[in-house]
């Protein structure tokens, strides 16, 4: 566990956040916990101090969170997906609830934000922040230390005594505007792998996304909760100037984006692999998301410009081999166009 202060003296109240085990961590799986880390980075901003706790790369215990607990503890935010991860949550709020029990569980991720009225109605539950968190932890941090009503906070759900709060919605972020990643907070050593895909490198980091959200109607996704089905881009330079920082930061020789769906815009897509070839960098890289129907309108020379910026591996949502349940899910592509995709790579 690594601490960081705003380093002016400020008195604030420190708040510690935490990453549960997803029961899926092993090797290059383990990635940064960016979840937490953009919720981070506006709380150093403001002067609070920021304790991350990220339990697929270290214990957490209760002698271990007493040693983190302090007079000033003013919320602990643990960050959830569906599934076992929600588990693994569970054992962590208990234990806080043991260890610091005055001290509000802020609940977010994507269960939380699905299913807030669910998540909030668990004992360990005292507030579910509900969507895009990036601001939200500090808009509850500044409001409860100045005792004042959480009902003044977008994008949450909250127990006034006995009645369950859903406050007004909050607006999604510009995500231009997002701060760098304090990547101070963690140890990107525990992160930076000789990945399963790219086999010929050795060091591999999850560098963030360059966008958020995606536009399609897929019936299975969270995105649609979370985002509304709308996509929002960081510029080409933006990217390439955190690209470029991240390389030489950590020394890498390979990355991936996590982006829902980095090839939406091709021209976007386009310009940074240009931007990756004329800058000379010389590394490997896969996308998380691409769907088969919007890289079937890549043009040949889209695509021998991607390969030669180092694009190894697309990962498609091919989701099924079957029309029929492709229609089911709203998927919106063919078997045909996942076929076609396939071969055109």
């Amino acid at each position: 566990m690594l601490i960081r202060t705003n380093g002016n003296g400020s008195k604030k109240p420190h708040v510690i956040l935490a990453y549960p085990k997803s029961g899926l961590d092993f090797g290059s799986t383990v990635s940064p916990p960016h979840a937490l880390l953009t919720v981070a980075a506006p709380l150093l901003k403001a002067g609070y101090t920021v304790k991350l706790l990220d339990q697929r790369t270290q214990p957490i215990t209760e002698e271990i969170l007493r040693g983190v607990v302090s007079s000033d503890l003013l919320a602990v935010g643990i960050s959830t997906m569906t599934g076992s991860q929600v588990f693994f949550a569970l054992m962590l709020a208990k234990m806080v609830r043991k260890v610091a029990p005055n001290v509000p569980i802020v609940w977010g991720g994507c269960h939380p934000s699905v299913m807030p009225e669910q998540t909030l109605a668990h004992p360990l539950v005292d507030i579910v922040a509900i969507g895009e968190g990036d601001d939200t932890m500090l808009d509850i941090l500044e409001a409860l230390g100045a005792h004042r009503s959480l009902g003044t906070v977008p994008g949450i759900m909250y127990q006034d005594g006995l009645t369950p709060v859903k406050t007004l919605p909050r607006a999604m972020i510009n995500v231009e505007e997002l701060l760098p990643v304090p990547w101070e907070l963690v140890e990107p050593e525990k992160y930076i792998h000789r990945d399963m895909y790219l086999r010929d490198r050795h060091r591999v980091l999850d560098i963030g996304q360059t966008s958020r959200g995606c536009p399609f109607d897929c019936s299975f996704c969270s995105s649609a909760s979370i985002r509304e089905r709308k996509w929002r881009a960081m510029s080409v330079e933006r990217v390439l100037d955190d690209l470029k920082e991240a390389i030489a930061r950590f020394r890498l020789d390979g990355w991936w984006w996590r982006d829902d769906e980095f090839y939406i815009k091709r021209k976007r897509a386009h310009a940074i692999m240009e931007g990756i070839v004329a800058a000379g960098i010389d590394g490997s890289f896969y996308t998380s998301g691409t769907r088969c129907d919007v890289f079937g309108k890549a043009t040949e020379d889209e695509v021998a410009v991607m390969k030669k910026a180092g694009a190894h591996t697309l990962k498609f949502g091919a989701e099924s081999g079957s029309q029929r349940i492709l229609d089911l899910m709203q998927k919106g592509i063919t078997v045909e166009q996942t076929l076609e995709a396939n071969q055109k790579c």
